[in-house]
């Protein structure tokens, strides 16, 4: 695989209101794949050990790992040996393995978990946990897999898929709205259209693949008790803030004259029961009525006229570059374009799109290590935001939030 690199020129300034951010002018997206190939990467995670290894899960299930200085198949950190590969993916259309997501205790119980499509009658959304191997930690036991929740899917598109533990220690999935013109987005009694909080099962034999966290905002009311958030059509990729909580769900748009990529928001002080609007809101487009209260989405952007047409959604960057601290990075995957969003006066935020970050092929999604430095994934490569001049190692994360131990959230976060 050759070396990706994009060079930004030009020093760029975006802000609004006191805040400025400058992205520095030496900034690049590199490739790390050395002579390794690789193939459609979904999804990059670390597993919160210490460690420094990149989880990379392909869409055809594979999932492989990045190690850096290991020097493995010559000029290349990607190991020869999959970390895992999942059977029964089906990756047709908008399928294959979406999640992946380590749990927060990691480094002492050995378990992760993946969603992935699987092919039956009708379709389904599924979340599987594995064990790490005994004897060797770059090596999962294929043999470990537990079902923990299973979802059947109407159609081939708008599965969602994306995997994350919170700040609290839960677990949260995206689901689409169903695909095939589907309109359960306003329905709280379907999981299609949300996102969905649960408690997995974390011990060695499972009475049940998840519990309901108590506090979910539907226990006890109408609406299905797993759903955190709803009112969304395709929320393909979400993350939470490494250093504040916060959730940011990237939203893929409609098509016609008023599709609308959207980033909502939901911060970590939130109860949960947000609703994004779809289907009767997109973006700046529509309206719920005044008995249906909304939280509309805090950036987006016009993809009728091309060449944007999906929206990936990012993270907010908090490793070792200075420029981009606290700016939340995106990407589409139809321009291949880049964008950096930065917030001015609270709830107030500025897009910037420069052409400079216009990437050559489909951005499908990103990732973050456990230094907080952010990764590009796109069908055929992995990029690395590097700045040598603005990069100053240990920042943020010496506090030990990038450890997975939410016992620090509980304690320092409201």
């Amino acid at each position: 695989m050759s070396k990706s690199s994009l060079l930004l020129l030009v020093c760029l300034v975006i802000g609004a209101g006191s805040a400025v951010a400058q992205i520095p002018v030496d900034l690049t997206a590199e490739s790390i794949l050395g002579t390794a190939s690789i193939s459609s990467p979904l999804s990059a995670r670390h597993a919160g050990d210490g460690s420094g290894r990149l989880f990379i899960a392909e869409r055809e299930g594979e999932i492989l790992i990045y190690k850096p200085g290991s020097g493995m198949r010559g000029s290349t950190d990607i190991l020869p040996t999959p970390f895992l590969t999942v059977a029964g993916v089906d990756d047709f259309f908008e399928g294959g393995l979406l999640g992946l997501a380590f749990h927060p205790l990691y480094e002492t119980n050995g378990y992760f978990y993946v969603s992935y499509t699987r092919d039956g009658s009708p379709l389904e959304t599924v979340i599987e946990r594995f064990e790490v191997s005994a004897g060797d930690p770059d090596l999962a036991d294929g043999t470990s897999g537990e079902e923990i929740f299973t979802l059947a899917q109407p159609a081939g598109n708008h599965n969602g898929g994306d995997l994350h533990f919170g700040p609290d220690g839960y677990l949260y999935l995206s689901l689409g709205d169903g695909g095939a013109s589907s309109s359960h987005g306003q329905n709280i009694n379907t999981l299609l259209g949300s996102i969905i909080r649960i408690d997995p099962c974390d011990t060695a034999v499972c009475a049940a693949g998840y519990t309901v966290p108590e506090d979910n905002p539907f226990v006890g009311v109408a609406g299905l008790d797993e759903i955190w958030s709803y009112g969304l059509r395709n929320p393909y990729r979400f993350s939470f803030d490494s250093l504040t909580g916060d959730m940011y769900i990237g939203d893929v748009g409609s098509f016609g004259t008023e599709s609308t990529e959207e980033v909502n928001f939901d911060p970590v002080s939130s109860p949960g029961g947000r609703n994004f609007g779809w289907n009767c809101e997109e973006g700046p487009f529509g309206d719920c009525g005044k008995g249906t209260p909304t939280d509309r989405s805090i950036m987006s952007y016009s993809s009728d006229a091309g060449p944007d047409n999906a929206i990936s959604g990012g993270y907010t960057y908090r490793g070792c570059i200075q420029g981009l601290q606290g700016i939340h990075i995106f990407g589409d995957s139809g321009s291949g374009r880049v964008r950096f969003g930065t917030e001015g006066p609270p709830g107030t935020w500025v897009v910037s799109q420069p052409a400079e970050w216009d990437l050559t092929g489909n951005i499908v999604g990103f990732g973050e290590d456990e230094d907080g430095e952010l990764y590009i994934l796109i069908f055929g490569d992995v990029l690395k935001f590097e700045s040598v001049a603005e990069c100053v190692p240990g920042g943020i994360f010496s506090d030990g939030f990038e450890s997975g131990d939410t016992t620090l959230w509980s304690s320092t976060t409201p």
